[in-house]
This record gives structure tokens, sequence and C-alpha cells, in this order.
């Protein structure tokens, strides 16, 4: 409380008498209170750094206890800056020959030198990367710049970056795959006019190329080839579509022979046009055969030389009823015979009757409209026609179907001129580098490859990095795969020096020298005694499940020595890596391991319910109570200070009006 100089004018300094009076009463309860506050806090102070030194112990014993504790590996490799290698626990031990082929990168397209001024638009870039696709619009008048930044920009953009670079004959658009492997090839097709400049941002291979080619020579193909309502057959009407063809491409067809003689036949094989002509004279001649006279010998059913006067004089020859074109009718007609022949033959068409006439029909309507024809011709030569009006009548005399096989005519026609123009005036974007996966050869007898520099599971449970291709010249890389015996026997050096830590830390904590007085936060405190006792229990203690040489942690070569401290004697340690490694889990590992022991003996101190923590948490607690009594003495110091001001005080007018009586006494007096 601050109270202000009272008392001045009798003497008396209030203030310093209240301050000295409240300090006699405040300082031996104040300075009780922080000694204990200083001993529990170096108390708690010190159990941390002994949990901490048995914490560190327990967490390498909870490694050692993994059933992979052991089955780490450790693989090098002979050449580095050729492949490097990881192995999992699950790979196997043993050296392995690597020849690196070739490197993963990623694909990479450039356009030819574009003028610094070039303007591209309006139209679109359609771009694939391997099987994703996305579009780009480019507005009208767009520079580099613009077209660059579509690219980049776009939100459904899988991974390609379009970059610009000064070429000296110009500046060069360059497109890459941020993916590496072949599948992550780049592809580019523009809708735009053929005279818009984007069309110089077109990508498309060399195959690509002849293949559009190719395909647009057949559907033109097709297109000629295909037959008219009423033709016979499309042999003659391919022969002519295909010479057509010739005859605007101006060469032969690839595949195709010169010689005309060839026809195919049902079966699809191929045969001479003169052997259809000496088949037809053989049929001619079975034809006449058939029909010659036979003698009545060859003819009469039962005929012998005993019986023939009596089967001759008994048969005569049937006398045809039917003319010539009943006969060949008769097979034709349904409900055929020899009372209604008349009737039918008069009244019925036969098929190849109706076909004739048919066909007649259609040459007699052809050589109408090639007359017709002809007359447009002259019309237009003449001058009384332009041409659109002569191509419009002269479409006009087409029939439906024919107008259709014109139009596709035409379609395809142009589409192989455009294909044609394309293969030789590509001025679209060509490969700088190709996309191609990374490819190792193992072993001389295994070729493994990856999309990226990565190749996993080249060997179970090993994985490959490819960093630069080697020299087939020269001797393969060797990854070399073994049991990691160093990093076990730097984990138990590791153990043996956290053991040592927590022992010397503990000596330091509890120490009391008599001589000097000189103490630790935990001198006398028993936990210390008990934790060095219960560990050195477990270290003595044997692993029954473990072989017979590895039962104790002796065994090892790890022994206490004089002081209470852990040593290795390295030599037999070194003998049981080499010796016993795949035994060192039995001794280590499971539930019933050295491992779990050493972990449950620190657990049960350090653990939320271990000795360790409960003396911590009841210091905790008296300084919460201390901070209790703080809070009271500050509130009692409080209300002695008032009440001593306030006695000083009444004193104080007390003694002013005795002084003010006394000197009014004096002044009446005289």
């Amino acid at each position: 409380m601050s109270l202000g100089p009272l008392g001045m004018s009798s003497g008396m300094d209030i203030n310093s008498m209240v301050s000295k009076i409240v300090d006699a009463e405040r300082v031996p309860k104040q300075q009780r209170i922080d000694n204990e506050r200083t001993n529990i806090d170096a108390s708690i102070s010190a159990y941390g750094r002994l949990r901490e030194s048995l914490d560190t112990m327990k967490n390498l014993m909870a490694s050692f206890r993994q059933d992979k504790a052991f089955a780490v590996r450790k693989v090098e490799s002979s050449d580095e800056s050729a492949v490097s290698a990881t192995a999992t626990t699950e790979a196997i031990a043993g050296k392995y020959a690597v020849d690196v082929l070739q490197l993963a990168q990623s694909h990479k397209i450039a356009s030819q030198p574009l003028a610094d001024d070039a303007e591209f638009g309006p139209g679109k870039l359609h771009i694939q990367l391997g099987d994703d696709k996305f579009t780009v619009d480019v507005k009208g008048k767009s520079d580099l710049k613009d077209v660059l930044r579509s690219i980049n920009g776009s939100s459904d953009n899988p991974g390609v970056r379009a970059s610009v670079i000064n070429d000296k004959d110009g500046k060069r658009l360059i497109v890459a795959s941020e993916r590496s492997g072949a599948e992550h090839q780049i592809k580019i097709s523009v809708d735009s006019d053929a005279t818009n400049p984007l069309k110089k941002f077109e990508y498309k291979t060399l195959e690509e190329r002849v293949e559009a080619l190719e395909k647009a020579r057949i559907a033109a193909q097709q297109a000629l080839a295909a037959p008219l309502p009423g033709e016979e057959t499309s042999e003659t009407t391919e022969a002519g579509a295909d010479q057509a063809l010739k005859g605007q491409e101006g060469d032969t067809l690839p595949g195709e022979e010169a010689n005309s003689d060839k026809q195919l036949k049902p079966d699809g094989t191929e045969t001479d046009a003169s052997a259809g002509t000496e088949d037809a004279a053989a049929l001619a001649q079975a034809a006449a055969e058939a029909n010659k006279y036979l003698p009545p010998e060859e003819r009469i059913p039962g005929w012998s030389e005993t019986a023939s006067g009596t089967l001759l004089d008994s048969y005569q020859e049937p006398e045809p009823e039917l003319d010539q074109k009943a006969t060949d009718k008769m097979g034709d007609v349904p409900g055929w015979s020899n009372t209604a022949s008349g009737t039918l033959t008069d009244s019925y068409v036969t098929p190849a009757e109706a076909k004739a006439a048919e066909q007649t029909k259609l040459a007699e309507k052809r050589a109408e409209v090639e007359a017709e024809k002809v007359g447009i011709e002259q019309a237009l030569a003449s001058g009384e026609l332009s041409k659109e009006e002569a191509e419009k009548l002269l479409r006009d005399q087409l029939s439906p179907e024919e107008r259709v096989r014109q139009d596709n005519i035409k379609d395809t026609q142009a589409a192989l001129q455009a294909a044609q123009e394309s293969m030789v005036a590509y001025s679209g974007m060509t490969e700088v580098q190709e996309g191609q996966d990374s490819l190792v050869m193992l072993d001389g007898v295994a070729q493994l490859s990856s999309e990226n520099n990565v190749i996993e599971d080249a060997v179970e449970g090993i994985d490959l990095t490819v960093k630069g291709v080697t020299d087939p010249k020269q001797r393969s890389a060797e990854i070399g795969v073994e049991y990691d015996r160093g990093g076990v026997r730097e984990d138990i050096e590791q153990f043996v020096a956290a053991y040592n830590n927590f022992y010397q830390t503990s000596r330091q904590l509890a120490l009391a020298d008599p001589a000097t007085g000189q103490k630790g936060p935990l001198a006398g405190d028993s936990i210390v005694r008990s934790a060095e006792s219960r560990l050195q229990s477990v270290f003595n203690s044997t692993i029954n499940k473990a072989p017979e040489d590895l039962k104790t942690l002796k065994s090892f070569g790890i022994t206490s020595t004089r002081q209470g401290t852990l040593e290795i004697n390295y030599d037999l340690l070194n003998e049981q890596l080499n010796k016993n490694f795949n035994k060192l889990e039995d001794f280590f590992g499971g539930r019933d391991g050295f491992a779990k022991k050493v972990e449950d003996t620190i657990q049960s101190l350090t653990g939320a319910t271990g000795t360790l923590r409960t003396r911590e948490d009841t210091l905790r607690e008296r300084n919460y109570r201390l901070d209790d009594n703080q809070a009271a003495l500050d509130r009692r110091m409080e209300s002695l200070e008032q009440r001593t001001h306030d006695k000083f005080v009444a004193m104080q007018d007390a003694t002013a009006k005795m002084q003010s009586q006394l000197a009014g006494m004096q002044s009446a007096l005289g």
C-alpha cells in the first residue's frame, strides 16, 4: 500500500515505521515459502532429468523390440553417378549388376522462328498430354505472350508448360511436358483458318501425317468405288475408281498391279480373265452335249439285245407340246400344268426378263441424261450458260443417290488434297526432345523401365534411382545389399551410452558429500537407488527363448564396471554380429525379450503411474499449496500494513490535538 508522507510536522515518518513493522512480520514467513519452493523446483527438475535419461533408453529398446529391427538393409553402389538404391526389410542380401541404357525424359516441342510482331487467332489449340486433353481459346490479334499465358493459365492443364526462347532468327514457342515418360507425349491440333499464323503451333509427327494421307486416300477410293443402284457388280466401278484416283494423284496406288487380267473368284482368290473365257466355252459344249440326240439303247430303260425288237416296236418318241419359250419358263412358274401352260407362259415374266427390262430402262435413262449433259456443256461452251448455272443444271440431272455420291467424292478429294498439302508444306512445331522411359538392364538378363528415373521394386524390396547412362564398354555398376550390422552396432552403443548417461546423472542428483557438505537435489532419495537396482537386475537376467550362446547381455560383451557403468567388449560384440546376426531378434525382440524387459522396468518408473511421475505430481501439488500460502500471506500483510498505518495516523491526530491544547493553555497563562 502506498501511503503519503504523513507526520512530517510532528517529526514522525509513519511510512517507514509501518514498512519496518510489516517486514518484520513478513520476512520469516516469506523465507520459509521461498525456500520450500526452491527445493520443490529443484526436485522437479532433478526428477525431470532422471526421467529424460531413462526415457532415452526406453525409446531405444522400443525400436529393438520391433519385428524388423534387425532386418534393416545396407545398400551400396559402385557408381553413385550412374545408379543408387534403397532397400526395405523385404530385400534379400546380394549383389546385382546394373546397366543404365537410358534415362527418363519429358517430351518437348518447339515452333519455327516467329516475328516479334506476329499476331495469332482467333482459333483454338487442342492440346493433349498422354490421355489428358484441354482446349485453349486464342482471341484475335493475340501476341506470343498471350498464347503462352493462355496455355500455362488454363485450369484444365494436366501438366504442359509453355515458354519462349529468343532464337537469332526470331522467337520460338517451347511446349514441354512436366511429366517424363513415353506415355506422356504432347499432341497439338489447331482450329483456325488455313492462313492463320496459329497453324504454326500445330504439332503432328511424320507418322501421323503419313497416316492421315493414307486414310484420306482410302476414303477417296471408297467414295469413287461406291456402286450406283442398278449396277451389276462393284468390280467394274472399283476399277474405274482406282483409275480416276490414279488420274488425280498421277501415279499408281501402293500395292496395285498393272495387269488388268486379274479377277477375283467368289472365294477371294485371283484368276485370269482368259481363264473365264475357257470356262464359258466348256459350259457351252456341255449344254450342247446335253441336248444332242441319244439312240434308243441309251435312253430306253431295260434295253438289251434280246429285248430290242419288242422295245423298239412298242416305244414311241414323245411329241413336244410346248415351244422353247414355254419350256424355258416351265421351271419358274408356280402351278404349272400342260392345260394352263398357254396362259402362264403369256402372262408370267421371269426374273431374267424383269432384270433385262430394268437394265434397258436404266440404259435409256442414262442415254437421256447423257444427251442433256451434252446439251448443257454445249450451252456452257457457247456462253449461253454461266459455269454456276451449268453446274446446277448438271446436278439437277443426277438422282439423289448420285448427288450424295458426288458430294462424298468432292469431300474426300478435298480431304485428300488437304492431307497432301499438309504432308508437303507442314509448318507446325517440331520435336526437340523425345519423351521416353528410363531403361536398365539388371544382371544382363532382365530389362526394366519406368516413366521416371526411379524404378520401384527392381528387385523385391529394392528401388533403383538412375542418374546417368553407363558405358557398355565398361564394367556394369554394382548394387550391394547387406544386413546392416553397422547400424545394429550403433544402436547397441547408443543403448550403453544412454545407460551410462542415466547413471552419471543419478550420481550427480543424489550426491551427498559429508566432507564439503555439498548435496544434490535428490540426496537421500530412495528412488535413485531403486532405479539403478532394478535396471541392473534386468541386465543380469537370462532370456530363456534366446539361443544358448545369446542368453545374457554379457554374451554380447556388455558388462558392468566397478563404477557401475556399462562397457563393451567389441571383439565379442563383432563376433556375435557376424556369426549370429539372424538370431539377435531372439534375444532382443518379442514380448519376453531383453528390450521388452528394459522397457517395462523404465515404464514403471517414468510412466503415467510410475514412481518418478508420482513424485513429480506430488511436488507440483505442494507448489500449488505454496501458491495458496503466498496469496494468504500477501492478504495478511496488506491488512497488517493498513491497521498499523491507521494507528499511527490516529496517534498523530491525537498528538496534534494535544499540542494545540497545550499551545492554548500557554497562551492563556501569558
